[in-house]
């Protein structure tokens, strides 16, 4: 299964400023595949488990959120708005703005971990001096995923992008490094999909029945409801099935779908309906 990463990307208009304050669209705040970006990554990672989880669960509650949008104009609303709450996005509830470096900072003081404003450039340093993190430059850690842990920062070697580890690489657990002790897999994608138990759908309308597509990325997750374990990623313009079950929360319908991945394997979850078209 592909490592899952989530990160501040681009305004509602394609840019990086001028947007409307909160989500306008699915994908300023978002999850995607793990890519290696043309300048190179630098690992980041936490010494400690239960701050990597933190960092990760912060990451995916913006992601989620539809009062965070990106622009760099307005990026350190976020800090603003959230400190309030302890740096819990989850529990933000006015729009507000960010970018990539300046959500990645929220996530570190919502895991305790206390740092100055940075941006990509110089996050890097910043990070490090804190005394909480291992920087990891190797090609096994930085040209491939199969190492990357859940709660992993990485950032472009020269100023450009940052990104948070959502899930497990393939050999994560054959690593010993920092945060190797981390046994907090609950309710995230590092689990197989057999291994996650999948909650049953508690409505059924035969009208529903058919074949979707995806309009943008999805998560596909164990069920309804933002706060399940994400199974994976399913990417815009993906071929889904429903048979008429879901389960409506806060007015939102979620279908119970069936999913075949890239690989051939078939998996079944929940997925949003307002991410779906016939």
């Amino acid at each position: 299964m592909a490592v899952l990463i989530g990160s501040a990307r681009v305004d509602e208009n394609g840019g990086y400023s001028g947007g409307k304050a909160g989500s306008q669209t699915a994908k300023e705040i978002s999850t995607q595949n793990w890519y290696l970006h043309s300048k190179g990554w630098v690992l980041i990672r936490p010494k400690d488990s239960n701050a990597a989880e933190k960092i990760a669960k912060n990451m995916e509650y913006a992601c989620d959120s539809n009062y965070v949008g990106y622009d760099q104009s307005q990026n350190t609303t976020l800090a603003s708005v959230s400190k309030q709450y302890g740096y819990d996005i989850s529990k933000v509830k006015t729009p507000c703005e960010t970018d990539c470096a300046r959500l990645v900072r929220v996530c570190c003081l919502y895991a305790g971990i206390e740092v100055g404003d940075f941006y990509t450039g110089n996050m890097k340093s910043y990070l490090e001096k804190t005394g909480k993190f291992e920087i990891l430059t190797s090609d096994k850690y930085c040209k491939s995923s199969d190492y990357l842990k859940r709660g992993d920062i990485l950032v472009t070697k020269t100023k450009g992008h940052t990104v948070v580890v959502l899930s497990n690489g393939s050999k994560a657990s054959l690593d010993k490094t920092a945060s190797s002790n981390n046994s907090a897999t609950t309710n995230n994608v590092s689990k197989k999909p057999a291994s996650v138990k999948i909650d049953p759908a508690k409505s059924f309308d035969k009208s529903l029945a058919g074949k979707y597509k995806t309009t943008s990325n999805l998560n596909m997750r164990a069920g309804a409801g933002t706060s399940k374990t994400i199974l994976t990623v399913i990417p815009k313009n993906g071929n889904v099935t429903c048979y008429g079950y879901y389960t409506n929360v806060s007015n939102t319908k979620w279908y119970y779908v069936t999913y075949k991945n890239s690989n051939g394997v078939t998996l079944s979850g929940f997925v949003s309906s307002k991410y779906l078209k016939k």
